[in-house]
C-alpha cells in the first residue's frame, strides 16, 4: 500500500539541539544518553524555580552562517531554524549542486510555536510602558513618543511567525511553495507531513519542512510554571528531571532547538544521484476535540493518528521497529501517550519505544520534527536512543531503558501530541530499490 501518490524519500537532515549543534553530533548525544539539561544561561534566575533548562550551549549565529546584518531581525527560533535549514541543504547536496535546482520547485514549511521576547527588550518595553502611565490610565500618545525612541525599529520582524520560513526561503532562493503551522507541540510533525502531501500532488520537487521553537526566557518560564506544567524541582541533579512515562513525572523541562528534513519525490532524488536516508511512508493527523488544556485519558486522537498512518504506510505496528513517543514528563498527558501506545501496540513487544524529551527537554513546536530526524537516523544507524530517568515506568511497554538498543532498523513510527488536542504521526522506512 501507497498513501502518496509519489513516493517520498528523506535526502539531508539538520539539526540544532541542546546536545549538539548539528544532526551527527546530537544524533551521537542522545545514542550516549548524555543530556541537555543544565543551568539556564540565557537569564539570571536568582532565587526562582526552575534555574535550569534545556538550552542551545553556546550557539554563534555567525558561526552558524547567518547573515550578521540579518541578525537584528531574526527571533532565536528563526536563528536557529536557518542553521538547520543549512545544514540539511548541505547534507542533500543541494548547496552548489549542479544542475542547479529549479527554485520556484523548491519550497519550505515550518513549524513555529509561540515567540519570546528576550529580557532585555522586555526591559524596554517596560520602561516605555511606565513613560505612557498618566496617573493610572495609560496614555497611547506618551507611549508613541517613548516608543520611538526606546525600541528598535524592527522589533516587530523578530516577532512574526512565518519569518523563520521567510528568512531561510530567501538565502536559499525558495521561490516555491512557503507556509508556518502554528499547532504547538506537533506543529514540527504537521509540517512535515503537509510538505510531503505537497510533494505528492506535484506541487514541488524538493520540500524543507521541519520545526523551530526557543522558549526559554523569563515569561515563558513564568507562563508554563504558573500552569503547573513545569517541572521545579531543585532537590537533584537538573540532567535527572526529565522522567517520561516514570511514576515520579513531575512536569516538563523547557527546551529549544530545530530540526529539518529536505523531502523530495523518489524520482527527483534519483534523477540527481541523491543519497537517501529513508522513505516518507504515510503521515496522519487527529484532534481530541476536548478540553484545551487536558488530555483525552485514552489518549484517543494519537490512538487514532497512528492507527491511521500505520494503516497508510502498509506497515504493521507490529513490525515497527522503533516509536519515537511525545510524552513530554507531564503526568496527565504521559499516561493518555501511554494509554494510546498500549491500544494500538496491543501487546506487541517488538517496537522499541523511546521519549527523548528525557533527554532534550520539551522542544515544543520543533519536538515532533526532532523526532522524526532522530528515526531517519535510527534507521541509517541501527540504534535506538534510550529513555532517560526511566525508574518506575508507568506502564508496561517496551521501553528502551539503561542504554541504547543497537538492532537493524527497517521502520520507525513518530508521534506528535500535544495542547489543544493535537496529535499526528509519520512512517519512515528502510527505501526500498
Amino acid at each position: 500500500m501507497q498513501m502518496f501518490a509519489k513516493r517520498i524519500v528523506v535526502t539531508g537532515v539538520g539539526a540544532v539541539t541542546p546536545v549538539g549543534h548539528d544532526a551527527t553530533s546530537s544524533w551521537d548525544a542522545l545514542v550516549e544518553g548524555r543530556s541537555g539539561v543544565a543551568p539556564i544561561s540565557a537569564f539570571e534566575t536568582g532565587q526562582g524555580r526552575p534555574s535550569y533548562a534545556a538550552e542551545v550551549k553556546d550557539f554563534a549565529p555567525e558561526r552558524a552562517g547567518l547573515p550578521r546584518r540579518k541578525l537584528k531581525m531574526m527571533g532565536r527560533q528563526a536563528q536557529l531554524a536557518f542553521a538547520a535549514a543549512e545544514q540539511a541543504c548541505a547534507d542533500a547536496g543541494l548547496t552548489g549542486a549542479e544542475p542547479k535546482l529549479d527554485p520556484t520547485r523548491l519550497g519550505i514549511i515550518l513549524g513555529v510555536g509561540m515567540l519570546n521576547a528576550d529580557a532585555a527588550e522586555l526591559g524596554r518595553t517596560c520602561h516605555t510602558m511606565r513613560a505612557a502611565l498618566e496617573g493610572e490610565r495609560f496614555g497611547a500618545a506618551a507611549f508613541t513618543r517613548a516608543a520611538a525612541t526606546e525600541l528598535f525599529p524592527l522589533w516587530l520582524l523578530r516577532h512574526i511567525p512565518n519569518l523563520a520560513a521567510a528568512h531561510a526561503s530567501i538565502h536559499l532562493d525558495a521561490q516555491g511553495p512557503s507556509n508556518t503551522i502554528a499547532t504547538g507541540c506537533v506543529a514540527g510533525a504537521n509540517a512535515i507531513g503537509e510538505a510531503a502531501r505537497l510533494l505528492a500532488r506535484g506541487e514541488a520537487d524538493v520540500m524543507l519542512a521541519g520545526g523551530t521553537d526557543a522558549r526559554v526566557s523569563p515569561l515563558g518560564t513564568l507562563r508554563y510554571r504558573d500552569l503547573g506544567w513545569l517541572a521545579t524541582r531543585d532537590d537533584i541533579d537538573p540532567a535527572s528531571i526529565s522522567a517520561p512515562f516514570d511514576e515520579d513525572a513531575c512536569g516538563f523541562v523547557n527546551g529549544e532547538g530545530a530540526g529539518i528534513l529536505v523531502l523530495e519525490t523518489l524520482e527527483h532524488a534519483q534523477a540527481r544521484g541523491a543519497r537517501i536516508y529513508a522513505e516518507l511512508a504515510a503521515y496522519a493527523a487527529a484532534n481530541e476535540a476536548g478540553d484545551m488544556l487536558r488530555p483525552q485519558a485514552e489518549g484517543r486522537a494519537l490512538a487514532r493518528a497512528i492507527t491511521q498512518c500505520a494503516a497508510r504506510s502498509g506497515v504493521s505496528v507490529a513490525d515497527v521497529d522503533a516509536i519515537f513517543a511525545p510524552a513530554p514528563s507531564v503526568p496527565g498527558y504521559d499516561a493518555a501517550i501511554a494509554s494510546a501506545l498500549r491500544t494500538v501496540l496491543n501487546g506487541y513487544t517488538r517496537p522499541a519505544v523511546t521519549a527523548l524529551r528525557s533527554l532534550l527537554g520539551h522542544t515544543h513546536a520543533a519536538s515532533g520534527a526532532l523526532d522524526c530526524v532522530a528515526a531517519v537516523k535510527a534507521i541509517e544507524t541501527s540504534q535506538v536512543p534510550a529513555t532517560a530517568n526511566l525508574r518506575r515506568p508507568i506502564a508496561d511497554l517496551p521501553f528502551v531503558t539503561d542504554a541504547a538498543r543497537r538492532d537493524e532498523v527497517s521502520a520507525s513510527l513518530v508521534c506528535a501530541y500535544g495542547f489543544g488536542g493535537h496529535a499526528a504521526s509519520l512512517a519512515f522506512r528502510v527505501c526500498p530499490s
